[in-house]
């Protein structure tokens, strides 16, 4: 699933609600969600708690915005189960400095048992 959030904390926590219960429908599968989640604060009331019933609590994440110097971590990369998602890391380079105000994110998904 992608995602991208909007910026009042009110909307961010129904947009969450919205996500965890879509996932829901497919609880059965393996679920990935990525994308510019608009939240790095961790305290409570942030709308990054609203997604622990669906997908486990969401970790520190890594700083992504601003590009020219990230130190929030707004865009994230989610899985359930938690086991599938191997490390997210930003991806830096001159051109992804200049392409957004964001830097982009990937992860490594591991979907088969065997490795």
């Amino acid at each position: 699933m992608a995602a991208h959030l909007g910026l009042l904390r009110q909307s961010r926590r129904k947009q969450v609600e919205r996500l965890v219960a879509h996932a829901a429908e497919a609880a059965d599968r393996p679920t990935v969600l990525m994308g510019d989640l608009n939240e790095w604060r961790r305290e409570r009331g942030s709308s990054l708690h609203g997604f622990t019933p669906g997908f486990g609590p969401v970790g520190r994440g890594t700083p992504s915005f601003p590009s020219y110097f990230p130190l929030l971590a707004l865009d994230r990369i989610i899985a359930r189960p938690g086991r599938i998602l191997g490390p997210v890391e930003v991806h830096m380079s001159p051109l992804s400095r200049r392409a957004s105000d964001h830097l982009p994110i990937k992860a490594r998904v591991r979907l088969r048992q065997d490795g």
